[in-house]
């Protein structure tokens, strides 16, 4: 005791000498013990857990989450201002925002004062406020927790004075749960299990794919309950430091999208930074390293893609292969008609920095698992589609990523093969474990569902939780559906492995004189043979896909004694009744015989 009262008192004597520095005051510590009912602000009180913990608490479908958007009625106004002035506009408006999230039966609300909200999507923006009626129309929102809303460019004599830098740089620095955004959903496409697009972007991470955090959340706007909205982790760089190693992080991310064409990966001309107040938009949109990189990455992979000289070697130096046989083998499970093999769309890639191979990430799938609510392309709600086929949404398979690998004639058939029949073995493809995860969701949401109004782009809508629905496909029905259609192909596979893609088709009036499967010349002892039977007279020529040539009359031998007459595009035109036609790719004559 005598000790320590003397230690103290010369220490005290060393601070009033000055020959001891003074003690700091403590910094609150980041985090603090979780109270039930406890309300925290952003930015100014200590979190209950660190952030990652919170991000995995927001994206866990075990928790229930409560988003509430306070906007004044002069931000709505402007909210709707800028999309009259431009469908597309980037002005972020002013809110505040709580986040409620209960987990274990304690409810711990965060509230984030001052966010930016704008609308998102393509299709899906429309109007959605009049000062007589509200908000009358429901739509997808993008939340930034960073925004300054001093950007001249954007809000003019409106834009924010900061009381000092500081402050600012502190706006720049906030985030929630570890995110700079956060984007919301409703149900637009009418998905009665409310889970199909959480759903299939587990089956792509249990499959090594990088996909978004999606969880469900009940919306309060300005008054207004929305009913059950998705919350989604935007697909940007914090998306990526997450799931990549240091080594493969700094690389090119693009956003794959259409302007008035997609992303097939056979033309340069669509490439760049989308800038929506100027309304230039680009197919491929990059979204990291905007003020570094000169689109070296993108450029020289479709250059290279499209080159012709593409082996099997080089292929898998453009690509990380088996991400991306995993990527396809999912999106054909899933049957999106809108991804970016059936309509070169709603993905992104990612060059990584120490390889520069290419890596998918899906995005936007409200359409799958038998969502065919508005559009249904095949008719069938994708599940006949063949997993191997040179066909999309469109018509002829262009894509050269999927043309190389696996469609059929592709280098990497049967490994896809083998990624298909693991993917569709999957526990959760099974209809017991969907249904698992669509009754918990409906005991956190169901109480939910309804919106305190009726929307006028939701009057038709009875927004009840169902496996079963209404307006698209049952799980389970469209799961077993695709499953049998697997099936029959993987029979046939050896077909697909040895499949040699046609060099001459028959082109003519009768299938709008374009390349088609069912018109290509088969391989005869080196002839190419076809039978043509029709009960109506056609017009026809042979034509060579490789070089681009047709043949038509002026290739007929002189001696034929074949009744035809011709036209002034050397067509060869015959009456109806059932022909052989042959081409000898030597003497690139045409020969026409009664069958």
């Amino acid at each position: 005791m005598k000790i320590t009262r003397l230690f103290a008192l010369l220490l005290c004597l060393c601070l009033l000498s000055g020959c001891v520095q003074a003690v700091p005051p403590t910094i609150p510590s980041t985090t603090a013990p979780a109270m039930p009912g406890q309300v925290i602000e952003i930015g100014k009180d200590p979190l209950p857990c660190t952030e990652e913990e919170l991000y995995q608490q927001l994206f866990d479908p075990a928790n229930k989450i409560e988003v509430d958007i306070d906007m004044p009625d002069e931000e709505l106004a402007m909210l709707q201002a800028d999309f009259e002035k431009n469908r597309k506009s980037p002005i972020y408006r002013r809110a505040d925002m709580t986040i409620a999230i209960t987990a274990d039966g304690v409810t711990t609300t965060y509230r984030i004062p001052d966010v930016g909200v704008r609308m998102k999507g393509n299709t899906s923006r429309v109007d959605f406020y009049n000062a007589d009626e509200g908000i009358y129309n429901a739509i997808h929102l993008k939340i930034d927790f960073q925004e300054t809303f001093d950007d001249e460019d954007c809000y003019g004599e409106e834009s924010r004075v900061w009381e000092s830098e500081e402050a600012r740089e502190a706006r720049k620095d906030r985030t929630f749960a570890s995110l700079e955004k956060l984007e919301m959903r409703w149900n637009k496409c009418y998905d009665s299990t409310y889970i199909k697009e959480s759903y299939i972007y587990e089956l792509y991470r249990e499959n090594g794919v990088m996909a978004p955090l999606v969880n469900l959340s009940s919306l309060n706007w300005s008054g207004v309950h929305m009913g059950v909205y998705t919350v989604s982790e935007p697909v940007d760089k914090v998306f990526l430091e997450k799931r990549l190693p240091e080594a493969a992080q700094g690389g090119d991310l693009y956003k794959l999208g259409w302007t008035n064409v997609g992303a097939s990966f056979t033309k340069l001309e669509s490439v760049g930074i989308e800038d929506e107040l100027k309304n230039e938009f680009y197919v491929y949109d990059l979204k990291t390293n905007k003020k570094t990189s000169k689109h070296e990455t993108v450029t020289n992979f479709i250059t290279q893609l499209n080159s012709g000289k593409v082996t099997k070697e080089s292929y898998a130096e453009l690509v990380d292969v088996e991400n991306f046989l995993n990527f396809a083998a999912v999106s054909y499970m899933a049957g999106n008609p809108d991804d970016l093999r059936n309509n070169y769309n709603n993905c992104y890639i990612y060059f990584r920095a120490d390889d520069g191979k290419a890596m998918f990430i899906p995005y936007d799938y409200d359409r799958c698992l038998g969502v065919t609510y508005e559009w249904n392309p095949y008719g069938d709600g994708t599940t006949k589609e063949n997993p191997f086929s040179d066909v999309q949404v469109n018509g002829k398979q262009e894509n050269p990523i999927f043309l190389y690998s696996v469609v059929k004639g592709g280098y990497y058939i049967e490994e896809f093969a083998q990624v298909l029949q693991k993917v569709a073995g999957s526990e959760l493809l099974k209809p017991a474990t969907f249904a698992a995860r669509f009754e918990q969701a409906r005991a956190l949401y169901e109480a939910d569902a309804q919106p305190s109004k009726n929307f006028h782009n939701g009057n038709d809508r009875d927004w009840d939780f169902s496996l079963e629905g209404k307006e698209n496909l049952s799980f389970a029905d469209y799961v077993a559906a695709k499953q049998a259609t697997l099936a029959g192909y993987l029979k046939n596979l050896d077909h697909y492995v040895n499949y040699r893609k046609p060099t001459h088709y028959i082109r003519g009036d009768f299938n709008d004189w374009s390349s088609r499967e069912e018109w290509a010349m088969r391989n005869e002892d080196s002839l190419l043979t076809i039978t043509l039977t029709f009960g109506h007279s056609f017009s026809f020529k042979v034509y060579c896909e490789e070089t681009g040539r047709w043949y038509g009359v002026e290739s007929l031998p002189d001696d034929t004694d074949l009744a035809y007459t011709t036209d002034d595009h050397g067509n060869i035109n015959l009456k109806r009744g059932s022909y052989l036609v042959t081409f000898d790719p030597e003497t690139e004559t045409v020969t026409v015989s009664k069958s």
